[in-house]
């Protein structure tokens, strides 16, 4: 019986995909159960959570034929690039909620630094924000219904009516491409700074639900986790901040 290689893009991120509309409002929040092959996936890059040694190849095999479900989480650099993934063996499937590695952000917590690359290729670091109150908003595609292009329009005109603009940053992180992005973010003279391909980042955030809105004040710390714009009174988090 010839044996199943084992090696880079065998493993399958699973993310929950579940669409909620509330009836009192015209709203949808979305989630997802999706299958996506992680294409960086290297046994090189695995290591045991409890022991943190490294898996080698051999036990990764007999822990695969054992438990084809084995619970992995990979770790993301401030990039958004996968450093390495763990396996813990105290979690028996892969439909874990609980995440090992990436800490779960709570509010006063400092946010951690993201080094990030707009469509036109400007870096940001979030970590040279310090000083502005940071909106960071996160969208899935930016050419179909599921961007809420209204909801930007209204945090825009929020923006430019507190005057304050230098006070504040705002960033939409998509996990849709350059191409889309561009294709169908059409708002003129917008304050949003724009991010393509961010679903590592969503990830590495524990992003569940789309779309979202984090605020961090003037510190770098987490003040704020949104689900719509209506939510964000610029003015009275900007004197907070």
């Amino acid at each position: 019986m010839k044996k199943q290689k084992i090696g880079k893009g065998n493993i399958l991120l699973l993310i929950i995909f579940i669409s909620i509309q509330l009836c009192a409002q015209e709203k949808i929040t979305v989630k997802r159960v999706v299958k996506r092959i992680d294409n960086e996936f290297t046994v090189d890059k695995l290591y045991n959570v409890s022991t943190g040694a490294k898996v080698t190849k051999k036990e990764f095999e007999a822990l695969v034929r054992e438990n084809p479900n084995l619970a992995i989480e990979p770790l993301y650099d401030n990039k958004g690039h996968i450093v390495k993934y763990l396996y813990n063996p105290d979690k028996t499937n892969s439909l874990v909620k609980k995440r090992s590695g990436n800490k779960e952000i709570e509010i006063g917590d400092y946010f951690p630094e993201l080094n990030l690359k707009t469509v036109d290729g400007q870096s940001i670091s979030t970590k040279d924000l310090k000083g502005k109150m940071v909106i960071l908003r996160f969208e899935l595609e930016a050419d179909s219904f599921r961007f809420k292009k209204d909801e930007i329009v209204e945090i825009d005109k929020s923006i430019n009516l507190s005057q304050r603009q230098s006070e504040i940053q705002a960033i939409i992180i998509f996990e849709a491409s350059v191409e889309e992005i561009k294709k169908g973010f059409d708002l003129k003279n917008s304050n949003f700074k724009l991010i393509p391909n961010g679903f590592n980042f969503h990830q590495m955030l524990n992003i569940k639900s789309f779309p979202s809105t984090i605020i961090l004040d003037k510190e770098g710390r987490l003040m704020g986790k949104l689900d719509w714009s209506e939510s964000i009174n610029i003015l009275n988090m900007l004197n907070k901040s």
